[in-house]
């Protein structure tokens, strides 16, 4: 029954902790939009715009949405704008905020006209594993020879493929409507790294000592996580214990649990939740450490003779048991 108890405290105290968390993010997202709406009319721009986008990350919404495109046109980032303006017509349409989405509608069409765009294309067809990014960006292969809105200014290109040289350029985009295009060659092959020099002189390689050395110290912190871990299971047991036993005090204090409770009965639940708490961080830490100890110790290797490899002017030689 206490056991019972138990999982009900935590469950109790998770879903508290969510609320919180959630309350919380919405005081934080309301602050950063605030401040958002003072650096922009102050001019502050691009200091405005990190706000909102804050604001946006922890608690999206239509409001913060338009003032971050808003920011966006200001600071000339045309595209990001075009985008944000999009977006803001989806959390409209969501919330049935039908004014709201018409502006954003409206705002997004006007800009879509102003749009610079950039088309990357490659030559030829393109090699196996090739990777293309736009300032960094790894671009999906459905992106080339597309033209894509681009915020106005200097923007990276680079192409990159197993064995072959790699490709960089620099392009810049600039004025209403501006169309872009950087077209990249075929990479040729990577020079070839020459050979090392042969050398006369044998050298052995012997791991038996640093594999029998490294299965040791393995097994050595699969025990110290074991230990540990063993030792966070017995604590999630006592605080779980306490928790239950301070839960009944709890009830027992109360005339209709968990109404008509008094200071007494208050303060008992309140260390009821923090030993349903620490059981928690015990039994987590002690079922991660168990089971960290186990793999260690498990996939800790055994010594065997050790290969030796031999290099000469006549090639490479190997001896040993594998």
């Amino acid at each position: 029954m206490r056991w019972i108890s138990l999982a009900y405290a935590g469950a109790v105290f998770v879903s508290s902790l969510a609320a919180h968390a959630q309350g919380s993010d919405k005081v934080a997202a309301e602050a950063l939009f605030s401040e958002g709406r003072r650096l922009m009319a102050e001019g502050r721009i691009a200091e405005a715009c990190q706000k909102f986008e804050a604001s946006q990350k922890i608690d999206p919404g239509v409001g913060t949405s338009l003032n971050l495109a808003e920011c966006y046109e200001r600071s000339g980032k045309t595209a990001s704008a075009w985008a944000q303006f999009r977006e803001a017509v989806s959390l409209a349409r969501a919330t049935g905020s039908a004014d709201r989405e018409q502006l954003a509608r409206e705002r997004a069409e006007a800009l879509e006209k102003r749009l610079a765009r950039l088309t990357i294309s490659i030559q030829g067809a393109a090699p196996s594993g090739l990777e293309v990014r736009r300032d960094g960006a790894r671009l999906d292969p459905a992106e080339l020879g597309i033209a894509i809105p681009v915020d106005p200014g200097s923007h990276a290109v680079t192409a990159s493929a197993p064995g072959r040289a790699a490709y960089s350029t620099t392009v810049d985009v600039t004025g209403d409507g501006a169309l872009v295009n950087v077209e990249i060659p075929e990479l040729p092959p990577e020079a070839a790294s020459p050979p090392p020099p042969a050398s006369s002189v044998s050298t052995a390689l012997d791991t038996s000592s640093s594999s029998s050395s490294s299965s040791s110290s393995q097994k050595t912190l699969a025990a110290v996580a074991l230990g540990l871990g063993g030792a966070g299971l017995i604590v999630g047991g006592l605080f779980g214990f306490k928790a239950s036993s301070s839960w009944d005090d709890a009830k027992a204090e109360c005339s209709d649990y968990p109404y008509g409770c008094g200071p007494e009965g208050k303060s008992l639940e309140d260390d009821a939740r923090s030993q349903a708490l620490l059981s928690t961080i015990g039994f987590g830490a002690g079922i991660a450490l168990v089971a960290t100890g186990a793999v260690l110790w498990f996939t800790a290797g055994s010594s065997s003779d050790a290969p030796t490899v031999g290099l000469g002017p006549a090639g490479a030689s190997v001896r040993g048991s594998f």
